[in-house]
């Protein structure tokens, strides 16, 4: 009997206690807030917490000789130029075209560069997949008699069978300085 007693006695404080117990931990809870967050808040939202704001990318400044933008209709603003280009370099050209044609084309321009002889084997994949070998990569001196420079330039930007398509790989100023130099009576190919 006393037993029982005392389980009733005790349920009788301990429960109202356990309830107050919960809502002073519910209000400790309202009232712990950051600032510029939501008035309840049991898990705070990361993007709020100073502590996540070294893991974000660094702010990049702007570009040295960028334009802001001021108002449509200046021509200063909006003008844009028809194409890239920057002015002739014989040596950066020719540079530029050993590294990038001189494999094929040769320095000449003739077509007879180191690769020529692999690329119009009986063996190579061309051959193997369309039952000739490869003509060959193209004389550029009897080109440049047949086609104009702009011409040329979208030849090299947009390749020609095997020739690889070169608006890929390099910006429009080198493809450009490239073809000038092709054309190039003085400095050019084959001098």
């Amino acid at each position: 009997m006393i037993g029982q007693n005392f389980s009733k006695t005790a349920r009788r404080v301990v429960l109202p206690l356990i309830a107050v117990l919960l809502v002073a931990v519910s209000a400790a809870a309202c009232a712990v807030q950051e600032s510029n967050t939501y008035p309840v808040e049991i898990f705070s939202e990361m993007h709020y917490s100073q502590s996540t704001r070294m893991q974000e990318p660094p702010r990049l400044a702007p570009v040295a000789d960028a334009v802001p933008f001021v108002e449509i209709g200046t021509e200063d603003v909006l003008e844009v130029p028809e194409f890239r280009e920057r002015p002739y370099d014989a040596a950066r050209a020719r540079e530029l075209y050993r590294i990038n044609c001189a494999t094929c084309h040769g320095m000449s321009g003739t077509g007879d560069g180191p690769a020529a002889q692999h690329i119009t084997a009986t063996h190579s994949y061309w051959a193997q997949t369309n039952d000739s070998p490869y003509v060959g990569p193209a004389d550029l001196i009897e080109k440049r008699a047949t086609y104009d420079q702009e011409a040329m330039i979208n030849l090299i930007t947009n390749g020609v069978i095997v020739m690889p398509r070169f608006g890929n790989l390099l910006p429009e100023e080198d493809i450009r300085e490239i073809a000038t130099y092709i054309y190039d009576q003085n400095n050019g190919v084959g001098r």
